[in-house]
């Protein structure tokens, strides 16, 4: 059985609510059990019967240390899960593709390292109602308890679909009719000018080096954000959001 522990309250929360089943138990710092953020999460805690455990500073400290959890914000919580997290392969795309409830819309991560931002892109992928999110197996952030927190409960009700070689995943999509969008700073059209309420895939570089060579040659279009200030780029989870946002946009109005 894979376990693994996941931090926080809105994470742990959601994961009760989601998938209460795979909580084993939650610990909490003892002398931290009456903190008011606590009221619902421990009233959703007794309705699923999940065993809440009080600890001491130095066992919850062994908990952090075994897991690599020292530096994160937990919120004196942790909870001890059984991994809910399906990582799709790019053999499964066909499937996942015709297994859309209506026009296919995707998000392709090419290369998010860092796992805040990964777990944002998730969590606003959720929310927009993306069908399921791609992102290469190597030079990304790994799913790990900081995208759980970070994307409060969404990596574990959203598709995530590891693969080997983005470009051919961008290829297999093409196949299937999905037409590719790529965010890029230097391109000449805007994202507000392109068709976006058909079968569509948006793609967003990594931090700082936007999108590679052979993801970018295998994009049917390449868009920019408007920047009316003096910052040249914008984070790439807020990028992705004004994105994805534009695509519910054009589909609902």
């Amino acid at each position: 059985m894979n376990m693994s522990i996941i931090y926080g309250v809105h994470a742990i929360q959601s994961r009760l609510k989601l998938y209460a089943d795979s909580v084993k138990v939650i610990y909490c710092l003892k002398g931290k059990e009456t903190s008011p953020r606590l009221g619902e999460l421990r009233a959703l805690m007794a309705k699923k019967g999940v065993e809440f455990s009080l600890v001491n500073k130095e066992k919850f400290q062994q908990l952090l240390q075994e897991n690599e959890l020292e530096s994160v914000v937990h919120q004196n919580l942790l909870a001890l899960c059984q991994s809910e997290i399906n990582l799709y392969q790019e053999s499964d795309l066909p499937h996942l593709i015709h297994e859309c409830a209506a026009l296919p819309f995707i998000l392709i991560l090419d290369g998010v390292q860092d796992p805040h931002n990964l777990g944002a892109c998730i969590r606003s992928a959720e929310a927009a109602g993306v069908d399921f999110v791609v992102f290469p197996k190597d030079n990304s952030a790994t799913i790990n308890a900081t995208v759980e927190k970070v994307a409060s409960g969404a990596a574990s009700s959203v598709k995530l679909v590891a693969v080997t070689n983005l470009a051919r995943a961008i290829g297999v999509l093409k196949d299937k009719g999905i037409w590719v969008t790529g965010l890029a700073g230097e391109a000449e059209i805007l994202l507000y000018d392109i068709e976006l309420s058909g079968a569509v895939a948006l793609v967003v570089g990594a931090e700082g080096s936007g999108l590679r060579f052979g993801t970018r040659k295998m994009c049917d279009y390449l868009a920019k954000l408007p920047m009316n200030g003096l910052v040249s780029s914008l984070n790439v989870s807020v990028a992705a959001g004004i994105a994805m946002y534009e695509v519910v946009r054009q589909r609902f109005t």
